[in-house]
């Protein structure tokens, strides 16, 4: 008998300590309004040319969408905010020091081949670092595109340098 009550004085700090939101309660939920704000956009134009039945009509998941940020924050952030906002599923991994964009709505890395996935620009210019790694500045124009060709599809060619 102390054994059960213990076990339902455990569930109900659990569950006490727990905040459970519905799913409007979760994606309504925003940025605090700093007045800091970019444009972000998802696009997987590649894909619907790529993928022959594809059942995706509209290869634009997100247009020129603006989202509120914070001083510091990153364009994993904003992407985070994007999808939160408007109710987009997107999965990653890493961490704080270094994250991977492995799927958005449904679409994931080497759905369309060996050399296909989700990669981004600032200011029309492509990263060679991480999602994470790159600060936001107020009216920055954020692009997740996705490539089935490594970049080359999307005009994010890679330019090696050459080793001395």
């Amino acid at each position: 008998m102390k054994r059960f009550s213990a076990l339902v004085i455990l569930a109900v700090i659990l569950i006490g300590g727990c905040s459970v939101k519905s799913a409007e309660e979760y994606y309504g939920e925003t940025n605090a309004e700093t007045g800091l704000r970019v444009k972000i956009s998802i696009n997987c134009e590649n894909a619907v040319k790529y993928l022959k039945d594809n059942k995706r009509v509209n290869p634009d998941i997100l247009k020129d969408c603006e989202v509120g940020f914070k001083k510091g924050e990153t364009v994993f952030d904003a992407l985070k905010t994007a999808c939160k906002e408007n109710k987009i599923q997107f999965e990653y991994n890493g961490s704080s020091e270094s994250v991977y964009i492995k799927g958005i709505d449904y679409l994931y890395e080497f759905d369309c081949g060996e050399l296909s996935g989700w990669e981004y620009s600032v200011n029309g210019e492509f990263p060679s670092v991480g999602c994470n790694a790159v600060r936001l500045n107020d009216g920055d124009e954020i692009k997740w595109l996705y490539t089935c060709d490594l970049g080359a599809d999307i005009g994010n060619v890679f330019k090696a340098t050459p080793h001395n």
